[in-house]
């Protein structure tokens, strides 16, 4: 740590959180043998013909953009001229502030056949694959793109959950 940093503060961002598998060891080994596995769930509701995949925990990552107003500059107050007035000086401006907020979802990450599914008590969501535009893995995180809404989900490894969605017919 530097000098300006110990003054000014540190401009590195923060770490992000890691997440644990519930992935039974089984199915991850079925996955990286480019077979599906076949895994028994009763927290979410399958349609006829539906077999679930992949389940895992997962942080959805939503960027936030808060509005503010700044207030730039000063003002001068002094007495008016009759008993009880003043006059009001003012040399500042407003200026419009935008600050990008990230908020985190934890919840579980189901992919089947036909859907992918994120269970959460907020900003949970169901997708269908035929709408899935794109996908982009990294080491703990991948990012979803159905139309023009993306979801970025940190989960334990991504290239897994890629070779998932790559499988599937």
């Amino acid at each position: 740590m530097g000098f300006l940093d110990f003054l000014f503060g540190s401009k590195t961002p923060a770490a992000l959180p890691t997440v644990l598998t519930i992935l039974p060891p089984a199915a991850a080994a079925e996955i990286q043998h480019g077979r599906l596995p076949q895994l028994n769930t009763t927290t979410i509701f399958l349609k006829s013909g539906e077999i679930c995949h992949y389940i895992d925990k997962a942080i959805l990552m939503k960027e936030k953009i808060v509005k503010g107003y700044v207030r730039k500059g000063g003002s001068y107050s002094m007495p008016g001229l009759f008993k009880g007035t003043r006059i009001r000086l003012n040399r500042g401006r407003i200026d419009p502030d935008e600050k990008v907020i990230t908020e985190q979802f934890r919840g579980v990450l189901y992919v089947t056949n036909k859907r992918v599914i994120f269970q959460s008590n907020q900003n949970g969501f169901e997708k269908q694959h035929t709408s899935l535009t794109s996908i982009a893995p990294y080491t703990n995180a991948v990012d979803l793109q159905y139309d023009s809404i993306c979801h970025r989900l940190l989960v334990p490894d991504g290239e897994l959950l890629n070779k998932v969605m790559n499988l599937l017919p």
